[in-house]
């Protein structure tokens, strides 16, 4: 049985395409109702073909949310989620904030706390039917109705606490929202709001469990393909975590994977993109992920064919309007930035982070995520030469493999290696593990080290959204090491790169010639 996707069905009588979909069994109860059925507001069949995959990839992903059942909010999760209430509903009024309901009442409410009447006439409405409004726009604001709109919308289903929990953030953040909006109508300001940025992302932990078979398919069910796929293969735990949602949202419509076809798997990919997604996470993502586990289930005898094989998406040349790398100007910036004091409030391994991680990557082009896993055993000496060891054991490395880095004389003389010499054995340098707090190895904390150091640099100046602010230092590293005729090969091995050559893939790099070539960088001057 081959599984099709469903199609725009176009009304017999007035000819608008609608989207229709029969709910499934098991959210019978949930949804109170059999079909789901949204108007696509066009009777052109080619504008409701792009309507419909929008609504279908919204349908599915809160179908998909709503049979995970009950959920719990930390209080964290609670201020994430009335965040993004925040942001919608200050998009839904910025265009008109003077027709706001309950604006002047908010008015009216403050002016009630200097000890003023908070009864206002508005638009001509006596005393009485002003207090009556007043009162109810005071109702609205204590249970703020978007928050049931927004749990809908999104197919979350609370429990009792992390309701009442969420409803006590949203009617603060409502506050918030009507106050900066009133600022908009009444004082002509439509400056950004200073405090939006004090939400937190929403984040929801992936818990890495191995499904169990489908009692239908068995060994054929796409989840059981992947987790045994991802056993055997020993994917990394960051593709994993990012692979394993998207595979459930495939298998969440499909779960036996030899339903599979290359025409669903072509709708798919349409629906995906037509949803907003770019064409390289759906290439480099979605499709990369189901291509692997169906490789797999096809070498393992779970398939006959591919359903992935020959399917691709066209993506765009991206136009380089400036260099991948940092100008000097942004390079002083940065070291000169990491030799000022850093807050009180900041974590001692967060300081030395800011300290010495551009540096380190300035002087080795090594990937930030690299640096920020280094241990105190992996600066090591050899035959009196100071050496970085970059190992997957520390944490990852791009192809898995290990190597050495020669640490640059002008890092010593800075006081690196005293600084590592001061901390206890087998210490990570730049973060706390007793710190942790859950979290999986799809997400270490080495990683949100590099994120917060990115964050920084924007802050500080270099905000050239054309640039990563972390990945510039390996192009600023090639660039230079090119200018200073540094040897390809050496450059190759200490960036992590393969080997130009299957010749160039022989023999071992000595720390002396290591050094040789890193000492022909010049020094930061700052």
């Amino acid at each position: 049985m081959v599984l099709k996707m469903t199609q725009p069905f176009r009304h017999p009588k007035t000819g608008i395409y609608q989207f229709r979909k029969r709910v499934p069994k098991h959210l019978l109860e949930i949804i109170g109702k059999s079909e789901e059925k949204v108007s696509l507001g066009t009777r052109d069949p080619r504008e409701a073909k792009v309507q419909h995959a929008k609504i279908a990839a919204q349908v599915e992903a809160r179908w998909a949310q709503l049979g995970k059942g009950l959920m719990s909010l930390s209080f964290k999760q609670a201020v994430a989620m009335s965040g993004e209430i925040y942001r919608d509903f200050v998009s839904k009024h910025s265009e008109w904030p003077n027709k706001l309901s309950g604006i002047a009442f908010l008015l009216a409410n403050k002016q009630a706390k200097k000890g003023k009447s908070p009864l206002v006439s508005v638009a001509g409405a006596n005393p009485e039917g002003a207090r009556d409004i007043y009162e109810r726009f005071l109702s609205r604001a204590s249970n703020p109705p978007e928050i049931d709109e927004y749990l809908r919308r999104n197919g979350y289903l609370l429990d009792a606490a992390s309701r009442e929990l969420l409803r006590q953030e949203v009617v603060r953040t409502m506050s918030q929202a009507r106050s900066y909006l009133m600022g908009q109508a009444i004082h002509r300001n439509f400056r950004a709001d200073p405090d939006a940025d004090r939400f937190p992302k929403l984040e929801f932990e992936q818990v890495q469990e191995i499904y169990p078979p489908n009692q239908e398919a068995g060994k054929y069910a796409l989840r059981q393909i992947f987790e045994d796929y991802a056993r055997e293969k020993k994917i990394s735990p960051a593709t994993y975590k990012a692979w394993k949602p998207m595979i459930d949202k495939v298998a969440a419509r499909v779960p036996d994977a030899r339903d599979l076809s290359s025409d669903w798997v072509v709708d798919w990919k349409d629906e995906l993109l037509a949803a907003g997604l770019s064409n390289g996470t759906v290439k480099d993502g979605y499709l990369a992920a189901l291509r692997s586990t169906c490789n797999w289930g096809k070498a393992n005898k779970r398939l006959s064919t591919n359903p992935v094989e020959g399917v691709s998406v066209a993506t765009p040349r991206k136009r380089k309007t400036r260099p991948s790398h940092f100008t000097k100007e942004e390079k002083h910036i940065i070291l000169k930035a990491t030799l000022e004091t850093a807050p009180k409030k900041m974590s001692q391994e967060m300081s030395r982070a800011r300290r010495w991680i551009p540096w380190l990557c300035a002087y080795s082009g090594a990937r930030i995520g690299e640096i920020a896993q280094l241990r105190k055993q992996d600066i090591q000496k050899h035959d009196g030469i100071w050496l970085m060891w970059i190992t997957p054991e520390a944490g990852s490395t791009k192809n898995g493999e290990p190597r050495f880095v020669a640490i640059h004389p002008h890092l010593i003389e800075q006081g690196f290696i005293d600084f590592v010499n001061r901390l206890p054995e087998e210490t990570p340098l730049f973060y706390n593990p007793g710190r942790r707090k859950g979290g999986s190895d799809g997400n270490p904390q080495y990683k949100k080290v590099g994120e917060r150091l990115a964050a920084w640099i924007r802050k500080i100046g270099v905000d050239d959204e054309r640039i990563r602010p972390n990945h510039a230092w390996r192009h600023a590293f090639k660039t230079t090491a090119r200018k200073v005729s540094m040897d390809a090969g050496t450059r190759d091995y200490m960036n992590g790169h393969v080997p130009a050559t299957e010749g160039e893939a022989y023999g071992e790099f000595e720390p002396d010639v290591l050094l040789s070539e890193i000492i022909k960088l010049p020094r930061f001057e700052v």
